[in-house]
């Protein structure tokens, strides 16, 4: 049993650099927070979830815990955002479909997992028409707080043999390799460099280097 699974933003389509800015944006407008310290963090943390990132400024702006009624209504407030403002102008990245078609027809199982909430990931798959290439698609909400949660429930669901995960941030890297998967970095936001140093299995430029990767893999296993 193989299962293929991939983050979303930074791979199949990539507007981390908009939403970096948006997030600077709004918590130095509701917080007062640094909106370039705002901005480099949401990159640097690539592959943590969104709660964590606004977590995070809370707690250095306010010295105590973010409360979930707090949460939601920035969360509410962001998510808008990005649905009025870039969402709808989102492009695929070039080489995702043919790596979308080859592993939704190599492999037994094919996921998402992404640190955005769960309603809008799946929101973004549907509107990006993608929801047929994936078995599953996983966000985060009160029960998958991280992707630790999401590998567990892949593991659980379907107890693959093999997992193959694509993904652009350090923080993928880190945890894929904790669960043994065997992880292809992608440098659409970190270096060749810093993926290896968090865990990559190997590092591909491009998805048409991904998609080639994987036909390798699927093809001696």
């Amino acid at each position: 049993m193989k299962a293929f699974g991939t983050d979303y933003d930074g791979v199949i389509i990539n507007i981390e650099a908009q939403k970096a800015k948006a997030f600077g944006k709004l918590i130095n407008k509701t917080w007062g927070v640094n909106q370039k310290e705002a901005r480099d963090f949401w990159i640097e943390k690539g592959g943590t979830s969104r709660k964590y990132k606004f977590d995070y400024f809370y707690e250095k702006a306010f010295k105590k815990q973010l409360s979930d009624d707090e949460y939601k209504r920035i969360e509410i407030e962001f998510s808008r955002i990005l649905k009025n403002e870039f969402y709808p102008r989102v492009k695929l990245l070039d080489g995702a479909l043919e790596l979308l078609k080859f592993c939704r027809e190599n492999f037994d199982h094919t996921f998402v997992s992404s640190g955005v909430t769960m309603e809008e990931i799946k929101y973004l798959v549907e509107l990006n028409g993608l929801s047929n290439y994936f078995d599953l698609t996983l966000g985060t909400d009160f029960k998958f707080i991280s992707k630790n949660e999401h590998f567990n429930e892949i593991k659980r669901i379907w107890r693959p043999d093999e997992v193959y995960f694509l993904a652009d941030g350090l923080e993928d890297m880190k945890i894929a390799k904790s669960f043994k998967f065997y992880s292809i970095g992608i440098t659409t936001n970190h270096s060749k460099k810093d993926l290896e140093n968090a865990g990559a299995s190997e590092v591909v430029d491009n998805l048409s280097q991904a998609t080639l990767s994987i036909k390798k893999l699927v093809a001696n296993s």
